[in-house]
């Protein structure tokens, strides 16, 4: 499996465990739930650059 689809897959399951904890937070948005999103942007970030650029 090439880096950029394990980036990816990391990328969504960083983003669910955001939206769980989102969820289970009664909504609200705390420190916990930022960081998962950051680093599910970063992940994102870093797939979507290894796409554009490897073939």
């Amino acid at each position: 499996m090439r880096a950029r689809y394990i980036l990816a897959v990391l990328a969504l399951a960083f983003l669910i465990s955001a939206a769980l904890r989102w969820a289970r937070n009664a909504r609200r948005i705390d420190p916990a739930v930022r960081t998962w999103l950051l680093i599910a942007l970063i992940f994102t970030a870093i797939a979507a650059w290894l796409q554009w650029h490897t073939s």
